[in-house]
């Protein structure tokens, strides 16, 4: 009852935060470039409402 779903959204966390680190560690090892929305200072989700971008590093040109 509360237990079982305790338990379930437990292993439903388990699962995203295993994926999500798989991902991170896959990404990196392959040598792939940060995503775009790491050069703005501005948060993602600020980017996404806003869509301003204000360049992290100077000299770089390719905000998202």
């Amino acid at each position: 009852r509360s237990s079982d779903l305790m338990s379930r959204t437990m292993w439903i966390l388990v699962a995203l935060i295993t994926t999500l680190s798989i991902a991170v560690i896959w990404r990196d090892s392959k040598g792939m470039p940060d995503p775009s929305w790491t050069l703005c200072k501005e948060s993602l989700v600020t980017q996404i409402f806003t869509a301003s971008c204000t360049l992290r590093f100077k000299g770089e040109t390719t905000p998202s």
